[in-house]
C-alpha cells in the first residue's frame, strides 16, 4: 500500500527525498528495535522526533513512548509500534496548545495511519498481531520489528505530506545511523556499571 509521499507535480528530486527519507525512518526505527536498544513505541517516536527534529529532548520522547510498548504494558492491547507513530502524527499534526488550531487535521490524519495499519495487518491489536508467532520468539521478533519499521514509514509519509517543509530539516545523519548488536550491547553495559 506504498503511495508517493508528495503530490503529482512536486519535483522529483523532492519526492525522492521524501521517498528517502521515509525508506531511513523505516529502517532506524527497525535498527533500533533490532539492537534491543528501544521498545517497538519507543522506536518510533524516538525516529521521527529525532529524525525530523520534533523538538522533544531524546529522553523525553523515550519516555514518553515507553509505556506503549508489548501492547500497552504487555497487555497485548494496542500495537506498540502503531501507538508511536500516533504519537508522532500529533507531535508534527496535533493542536497548537488550549483551544489552538489542528484537531480536524491530526483526527483524519489519524484516522488515514489506522487505515493504512489495518489494511497492511488486519489489526491495530498486538494480541492479534502476534497470536500465530507467540510460542516462537524469534519469529515474534521479527514480527514486531517489521511493525515498528512499516509504523514508522506510514507515519513518516503522512507527516512528510502534510509537511513537506520538514524534509528540508530533516536530520538525515541521526537517519543514516545504523547500530550493530555489539555495539547497542556494549553501550548497554557501560550505562549498567554507570548506574
Amino acid at each position: 500500500m506504498k503511495r508517493s509521499v508528495l503530490k503529482s507535480g512536486e519535483k522529483s528530486s523532492t519526492i525522492r527525498n521524501a521517498e528517502t527519507l521515509v525508506s531511513l525512518v523505516r529502517r532506524r526505527a527497525e535498527n533500533l528495535f533490532e539492537t534491543h536498544q528501544l521498545l517497538c513505541s519507543e522506536a518510533v517516536l524516538y525516529v521521527l522526533n529525532g529524525g525530523l527534529k520534533g523538538g522533544l529532548p531524546a529522553e523525553t520522547a523515550v519516555r514518553l513512548a515507553s509505556g506503549f510498548g508489548e501492547g500497552i504494558g504487555r497487555t497485548g492491547c494496542m500495537c506498540g509500534a502503531f501507538a508511536g507513530a500516533m504519537m508522532g502524527l500529533g507531535l508534527y499534526l496535533g493542536r497548537q496548545g488550549l483551544n489552538g488550531k489542528g484537531s480536524k487535521r491530526v483526527l483524519v490524519k489519524a484516522r488515514e495511519l489506522y487505515g493504512n495499519f489495518k489494511a497492511e495487518f488486519g489489526t491495530t491489536c498486538c494480541r492479534v498481531l502476534t497470536k500465530r508467532v507467540a510460542h516462537d520468539q524469534r519469529a515474534l521478533f521479527s514480527q514486531c520489528a517489521n511493525h515498528t519499521g512499516e509504523a514508522a514509514e506510514m507515519a513518516a509519509r503522512i507527516i512528510v505530506e502534510a509537511r513537506p517543509g520538514l524534509l528540508d530539516e530533516a536530520h538525515w545523519e541521526f537517519l543514516e545511523k545504523r547500530d550493530s548488536k555489539l555495539e547497542a550491547g556494549i553501550s548497554r553495559l557501560f550505562t549498567l556499571i554507570r548506574t
